[in-house]
């Protein structure tokens, strides 16, 4: 590969070093350097296709950044089309399969002198190409970004969550304080049973709804270890929750 293409070799082993460097499990400094070389390179290899004249310095990087960030964007949404999982693997292959394609599409082009002259395309009071080509790729990411977004929200799914907690009545040790409280999203049924000393004292059972406590105080001596252990329902063979408590000190 002559001079002139010494960007386009540049850009090939950087996804393909960067492909190595995950198999190989590179370094977290290596991985995040070549990383972000491989998310420049699209961005800089598609704005050498658009049409029109050779840009200058500061526009052909504002077209470049453009691009590099509506490639993420847009083939995000079609990973999530697809229903492959936006993991490292996905990225990789995606920014891997860009770079190689938008390189090759440009060696191809230079090869066969496929240039504009500067000024074609822009006669009479016409927009110019390149401004209607970066106008238009601004408004797909932007369109793709707002997109991807409210998917990403809408598809977050929380596992629900029971709390249980007990402790001692400031100032007063024999007091003990018992709390469950649902949060599953769900109405639940539980059994709660409250322990002294390894001899089962009392039990409840409870069917909360979603977002509802339930609390009670129970009396303990001071000297008395405690524990109360919640099960989900039906299941009673195992805690699903539980808190202990040693023994306070008498006074």
């Amino acid at each position: 590969m002559n001079r002139g293409h010494a960007d386009l070799g540049i850009a090939a082993a950087i996804a393909v070093l960067a492909c190595a460097a995950a198999v190989l499990h590179a370094p977290a400094a290596v991985m995040a350097i070549l990383g972000a070389a491989l998310f420049a390179a699209p961005g800089y290899l598609l704005c050498q296709l658009l049409p029109g004249p050779d840009r200058a310095g500061l526009e052909r990087l504002a077209v470049a950044a453009g691009l590099a960030l509506s490639v993420p964007v847009i083939g995000g949404l079609l990973l999530y089309a697809a229903g492959r999982r936006l993991d490292r693997p996905s990225w990789l292959l995606l920014l891997t399969a860009v770079t190689l394609a938008a390189d090759l599409m440009v060696y191809l082009r230079r090869r066969h002198g496929r240039t504009m002259r500067p000024g074609e395309g822009e006669r009479g009071r016409r927009i110019p190409a390149r401004h209607a080509a970066a106008f238009a790729a601004a408004v797909v990411m932007a369109c793709c970004a707002v997109g991807l977004a409210r998917q990403g929200a809408a598809a977050q799914h929380y596992p629900g969550y029971t709390q249980l907690w007990a402790d001692r009545t400031p100032g007063n040790a024999a007091t003990v304080r018992l709390g469950v409280g649902n949060h599953e999203g769900r109405t639940m049924r539980f059994l709660l049973v409250y322990v002294v000393n390894g001899h089962r004292a009392a039990s409840w059972h409870l069917v909360l709804a979603d977002g509802q406590a339930w609390q009670r105080s129970q009396r303990a001596a001071a000297g008395h270890a405690v524990r109360a252990e919640l099960f989900r329902l039906p299941d009673a063979s195992r805690p699903y929750r539980y808190v202990a408590l040693a023994a306070a000190p008498s006074s």
